[in-house]
């Protein structure tokens, strides 16, 4: 089989780099204000001036909740920002875009800045299953064991904290993370 690297071309790199480029600034808010979401369930939502950054947000930037984070997409990762890869308008590129996207971050060598940009396609759980990127600090999935989680907590369960009482439903949804 022949080495796939001899056919890649550097101008792709830097024309997916010039495309997320406009993204970079509004990922650096998300990631900044992380803490500050206000998860109210899981699914795709969209990032929104005035609430995850104070930029204008380019066009098709979202980001993606999961409920637990060995089963989503980006591994340890439970929320994360996104661009579905039509947004980006690239064309006229051999071989097509799908498959440009696929090898320029292949093995999450794909970088801009402090940010790892990793591409995932066909998830029947995100963006009626297309190919997306989603954009990671790198040092946030070299260590993914210093963020913290998001667990859901019905209204007794809450109720019952704030009076600094712990149910067993809360034990046993937060000893899976501590193991």
């Amino acid at each position: 089989m022949p080495d796939v690297k001899l056919y890649d071309d550097p101008l792709w790199e830097w024309v997916l780099g010039t495309k997320v480029q406009e993204y970079i600034p509004v990922a650096r808010d998300f990631w900044e204000r992380i803490h500050d979401i206000d998860i109210s369930g899981t699914g795709c939502y969209p990032i929104k001036k005035g609430i995850h950054t104070d930029k204008d947000v380019p066009p098709g930037f979202q980001y993606r909740v999961t409920n637990t984070p060995v089963r989503s997409p980006i591994k340890n990762i439970q929320v994360f920002p996104f661009i579905p890869v039509g947004y980006l308008q690239i064309t006229n590129v051999a071989g097509g875009v799908s498959k440009m996207v696929s090898r320029v971050c292949s093995d999450n060598r794909f970088t801009i800045e402090e940010f790892t940009i990793i591409e995932k396609h066909n998830l029947p759980s995100t963006y009626n299953q297309g190919q997306f990127i989603a954009i990671v600090p790198t040092a946030m999935l070299e260590n993914a064991k210093i963020l913290g989680r998001w667990v859901y907590l019905n209204l007794n369960e809450m109720t019952a904290l704030c009076l600094d009482n712990i149910l067993p439903s809360v034990k046993t949804k937060l000893i899976k993370y501590i193991k």
